[in-house]
């Protein structure tokens, strides 16, 4: 087990430093489901989902959020511009980027033992794996929709970005660590492409171009 780490209130965003603190010293963030009598960061808790959607409020924080929504995502919901968890602040997003255990650590595995019997999937067709790299995707609009082909929950549509910031392992990402990223998820989303055909991998090829507008020139 990883050595606990405490932040001190100048490390946290504003809003971040009244959230209570986990035994190895994380802020809890208002998403993570009571599990067992303690809060769990692996589970969703699905009435805060419901509220956050409802309210407009950030889903690190619980505050209000303001024009500005931030999305932490991997390269292929960039692709595809479609997440399954809603925004949050950009600082708050910005601080769950960089020290987040699972997102900032490239060969973190997710921990899935002893999940509730209760505990829902996201919705979607989520990819179970590291992104390595990932994205604050800042936008002034979003959209809730229902998934297909029979799955239950919730996703949401991302708006144009204003900017996209890219990490790794806590720090600015380069453009060869996001590419590696690409790279390795593509080819998950050419087998769903795979069931459409011929339109839906062109369709893919398209996002892709557009996508890659959005990551940094990489400095010689």
């Amino acid at each position: 087990m990883s050595a606990a780490v405490r932040f001190t209130p100048e490390q946290l965003p504003p809003r971040m430093r009244s959230l209570p603190v986990s035994e190895r010293g994380f802020p809890i963030p208002y998403f993570a489901a009571e599990v067992d009598g303690r809060r769990d960061f692996r589970v969703v808790d699905p009435e805060k989902m419901a509220h956050a959607v409802r309210n407009d409020s950030c889903w690190v924080c619980g505050e209000r959020l303001g024009a500005f929504k931030a999305f932490v995502i991997g390269p292929m919901c960039g692709i595809n511009r479609t997440i399954s968890d809603p925004p949050s602040h950009k600082d708050c997003a910005v601080f769950s980027a960089r020290h987040c255990p699972f997102l900032s650590r490239p060969l973190a595995k997710r921990n899935e033992q002893d999940l509730p019997k209760e505990h829902a999937e996201a919705a979607g067709f989520g990819l179970k794996r590291n992104p390595g790299a990932v994205g604050v995707w800042v936008t002034k609009r979003y959209r809730p929709f229902r998934p297909h082909a029979g799955k239950s929950g919730v996703l949401f549509e991302m708006g144009d970005p204003i900017h996209v910031l890219w990490y790794c392992e806590g720090r600015e990402a380069t453009r060869a660590e996001i590419q590696h990223s690409v790279d390795t998820g593509l080819p998950h989303l050419r087998e769903l492409c795979d069931v459409d055909g011929p339109r839906a991998h062109a369709e893919l090829d398209r996002r892709i171009v557009r996508f890659e507008a959005l990551l940094p020139v990489e400095v010689a």
